[in-house]
This record gives C-alpha cells, sequence and structure tokens, in this order.
C-alpha cells in the first residue's frame, strides 16, 4: 500500500472514530513527535526533541543563575590552550 492509500485511509477512520480511538492515536503521535531525532551532538549522538528541550532548559537555567563565563573570559582562556 502506498503512503498516499494510507494516509487516505487514515483519515476516513480518523473522521468516524470514537473518543477512545482518537485519544489513543493522539497519544501515539505525540510520542512517536518527542521520539524523533532533530540533531546531534558535537559528539556525532542523536539528540530527541525531548532532550533538547531538556538541555535547553538546563542552559537557560545555568545562564539564569549567572553560571557562565563572558566572551572575554573566553577569549582569554582561550590565549592559555
Amino acid at each position: 500500500m502506498r503512503t498516499t492509500e494510507i494516509r487516505k485511509e487514515i483519515h476516513e477512520y480518523i473522521d468516524q472514530a470514537d473518543e477512545r480511538f482518537l485519544k489513543l492515536v493522539y497519544a501515539m503521535s505525540k510520542k512517536y513527535e518527542n521520539s524523533l531525532i532533530v540533531g546531534y551532538t558535537s559528539k556525532g549522538e542523536p539528540i530527541t526533541k525531548i532532550e533538547l528541550q531538556e538541555r535547553v532548559k538546563a542552559a537557560s537555567k545555568r545562564v539564569n543563575s549567572g553560571d557562565f563565563i563572558s566572551h572575554e573570559e573566553l577569549e582569554k582562556e582561550v590565549e592559555n590552550w
């Protein structure tokens, strides 16, 4: 079965579905969406959408708490490499 045929058939199921089926399809689609690889680390390891969101939140917390170095401090540190 081709993708277009599958899509059409799924649309027909959804149009006629009861609440239980819709909730099941919705939960599966969210689980699938959150498991998609959206990027890679500098080491080439895959990062999912959820992992990326968690990294962004953690980074924001560090910045807001002052846990970072300035551009100037980084330049000085690089000079000593």
